[in-house]
């Protein structure tokens, strides 16, 4: 039903509204003042809404009773009326709802206190702009949201009594909080397991996730996990595209539910990572632009946030208040923001951690930047300056740049740490694709990463080219698969084979491939989409390199100081997709027209990206390694639990200083030089595809010392073939000697 008014708006005799700058200090009562706020005590609810400066008037209107559906926020008429005197009035169109006006305390900021409306009761604001359209608009801070189109739902605040209080007092010593010491920021036993909650279980909710984190808590690789983000949207998906910034997406259950996911990670002595995303809003569901001056132009991902336009004030304090939203009301332990440089606005990102740390101090920040390590994402201040100057400051700065003086950069900003996407495009060079240059670029990388979070595959290093995993894609590359496949262009023989690459892993596993003959074989290859036959011999060998990698690769971060990252399952080399899945509103009308949207998917992607079709191809664990290749699985885990222990018992891996490093372009091997207080431990990384067998020796090996091996990337027990350096205590300078199998890692550690 379309909005209806009884009369026409007279705007000439309507009152002129209160502009007077509020008395706004941002303290904590502030940040948790917007929105529907439920008072229990008294069983009242205030509202608080940024809306247009200029409206006419602004309105809440409120269920008669809880429970009422209502659907989507347009469908019910109300009617507006405008008396002589130029005062605007609203009025319900039946006794379902009740209309009450919001004060304008000016700059945009509207109030109504004392409400009779409880929690859980449906409500929306109705927006009388200045060109007399009447829109109603769900909130802004809406905390529960059972429908991107729907009503908003006044949320209890207390709907959860915390487990794991020694957790979040500090008392558990598994909990990593912010710059207990300067070093690494504290983050320095960071180790991260990134994961999904719709692919972790086949259900894909949170009631189903703990199985996964019991895995996760006892497999001991990881002690933390960031969960990509839960803001609200339209299907399950990879969360980048909320709409809801404050309301858990309820396809995934809900707040409630995920409170107690948080809490039994904690108990399993998990610290928890909430991913958001600051830099755009999904193009499903958002009614910001009808709301507010929310938005500044469009991204490829959905609107801009209006952060540094006119009227950005509360744009900004909305974004920070969904920061401390996560951070204070799901109790978790850090955050990481999407993709910050594409905020446009470093003042935005100055201010999320300004108030962060001064509300949340114990809860750290990770930003996704790219801009290749800028200096001030991760420089922080010095300066003794009050958080009410700094906030004074950047409001300041921004108004500076809205009224079109100049545009200006704040000198640092002050994140914990960053993904370093330097180190991790090296690194994926060192195992995909070797090159000339690569040994240099990975000692500069490697050398200057430390604070930051390294990885060798996120979400988007898998789901945003082709949906295959690194095992599938050094397969690909060594088989030279894009050579062997059909298509149109390079871009889609590069999806051929990525897919083809997928099916050959899976059927490598299989318990049916050591038991294929050659005709059958042969048509295995052609069914995977592959042109050349590949003897089976050659599929083997081929594939223990790719595992070989997938180790060296892994090691290599490891041994890195600093914050680590695996992507769910990488710790046991799970081989299932990670595709980029999602539904939007209307979708599957638009399939039934036509396959139009579909086959475009495919073409980009190489696969349907329709959440039914594309998510249970996700799910971790899917492929079972069987056959050939039956304990490669355990193999790979084994390796990775010992690299932990590695890290847990010495401390120079985990936050020494780097003393030397040495580059040898001529075999692709790279060694650094750890050291903290007494303890020396030196790295060898050999990308090349030579074997050293009691051969290698370099130049720079540490004067009078002498070492042994700790661990090595070949050792039986991990797969490998043993060629080793254990038992030897006579390593020095002099009488190197080494051994080194081809895409392997090796420790040494000082005697």
């Amino acid at each position: 039903m379309k909005i209806q008014r009884v009369e026409t708006l007279n705007l000439n005799n309507s009152k002129k509204q209160n502009n007077t700058r509020p008395n706004f200090q941002r303290n904590w009562s502030e940040h948790v003042s917007w929105g529907a706020n439920y008072i229990k005590e008294t069983g009242k609810t205030n509202f608080k809404l940024f809306s247009f400066p200029d409206a006419k008037a602004v309105f809440v209107e409120i269920a008669s009773s809880i429970g009422k559906n209502f659907g989507n926020i347009h469908d019910r008429a109300v009617q507006i009326v405008t008396a002589v005197s130029g005062l605007i009035t609203a009025q319900a169109i039946n006794e379902d709802s009740k209309i009450y006006p919001m004060k304008h305390n000016g700059e945009g900021v509207y109030e109504a206190s004392n409400i009779d409306a409880k929690a859980g009761t449906p409500y929306r604001f109705v927006i009388v702009d200045k060109n007399n359209n009447v829109n109603t608009v769900k909130d802004p801070y809406s905390k529960k949201q059972d429908d991107i189109h729907g009503w908003s739902e006044i949320y209890n605040h207390d709907n959860y009594e915390w487990k794991n209080t020694n957790w979040l007092e500090g008392k558990d010593s598994r909990r990593i909080t912010r710059k207990p010491d300067e070093k690494f920021r504290g983050l320095e036993n960071l180790v991260i397991s990134e994961i999904n909650i719709p692919t972790i279980s086949k259900e894909g909710d949170f009631k189903n996730a703990f199985t996964m984190i019991d895995k996760i808590a006892n497999e001991k690789v990881v002690n933390a996990i960031e969960i990509m983000p839960v803001e609200n949207t339209y299907s399950k998906q990879w969360g980048y595209d909320g709409v809801d910034k404050f309301a858990v997406n309820k396809n995934l259950g809900s707040a409630k539910e995920l409170k107690n996911l948080i809490d039994y990670a904690h108990g399993k002595g998990l610290n928890v990572i909430m991913d958001m995303v600051p830099n755009h809003i999904g193009p499903d569901g958002n009614y910001l632009g009808k709301t507010g001056p929310y938005e500044a132009g469009h991204t490829s991902w959905g609107s801009a946030f209006n952060y540094e336009g006119l009227n950005n004030k509360y744009v900004r304090d909305y974004m920070a208040n969904a920061a401390l939203w996560w951070a204070k009301e799901f109790k978790v332990d850090g955050l990481r923001l999407d993709m910050t440089q594409h905020c446009h606005s470093d003042y935005l990102l100055k201010q999320i951690v300004d108030e962060v740390n001064e509300h949340a101090p114990e809860v750290f920040l990770i930003a996704e930047d790219g801009r290749n390590n800028k200096k001030n994402v991760t420089d922080i201040s010095r300066y003794n300056i009050t958080h009410e100057m700094e906030l004074k400051k950047i409001d300041e700065s921004v108004d500076d740049i809205a009224n079109q003086r100049w545009h200006t950069y704040p000198q640092e900003i002050g994140f914990d740490s960053e993904w370093d996407f330097k180190y991790i495009e090296t690194l994926q060079d060192a195992v995909l694709d070797i090159n000339p240059k690569v040994m240099n670029d990975l000692d500069n990388d490697l050398k200057n990463s430390l604070h930051r979070v390294k990885y060798v595959m996120s979400h988007d290093n898998i789901g945003n080219n082709d949906g295959t995993r690194l095992i599938s894609k050094i397969l690909s590359k060594n088989l030279g698969l894009f050579f062997n496949v059909d298509g149109y262009g390079d871009c889609e023989k590069g999806q051929n084979a990525a897919q083809s690459s997928q099916k050959l892993a899976e059927l490598i596993v299989s318990e049916d491939f050591e038991k294929l003959n050659e005709e059958q074989l042969r048509q295995k290859l052609n069914d995977c989409g592959i042109r050349t036959y590949i003897s089976k011999e050659h599929l083997i060998n081929t594939f223990k390199t790719a595992l070989a990698k997938q180790k060296l690769a892994q090691g290599t971060f490891m041994t890195t100081p600093g914050p680590k990252m695996y992507f769910q399952g990488d710790e046991s080399g799970d081989l299932s997709h990670f595709k980029f899945f999602r539904e939007f509103t209307g979708e599957r009308k638009v399939r039934q027209e036509s396959d139009d949207f579909k086959n475009a998917r495919i073409k980009e992607k190489g696969y349907d990206t329709l959440e039914e079709t594309a998510r249970p191809d996700c799910i971790v664990g899917r492929i079972k390694y069987e056959g050939y290749f039956k304990n490669a699985s355990l193999q790979m885990l084994e390796y990775n639990k010992d690299l932990k222990k590695l890290l847990d018992t010495n401390p120079a891996i985990s936050k020494g200083d780097i003393i030397s490093t040495y580059k040898d372009n001529t075999h692709n091997v790279h060694i650094h030089q750890l050291k903290f207080n007494d303890e020396e431990v030196l790295v060898l990384k050999n990308f090349g595809t030579g074997f050293h067998n009691k051969t290698y020796e370099y130049y720079g090996f540490p004067q009078n010392s002498t070492w042994e091996e700790i661990f090595n990337s070949d050792d039986a027990k991990y797969g490998g073939g043993n060629l080793t350096n254990k038992g030897r205590n006579d390593i020095t300078n002099l009488n190197q000697h080494l051994s080194m199998a081809p895409n392997s890692i090796v420790i040494l550690k000082r005697i």
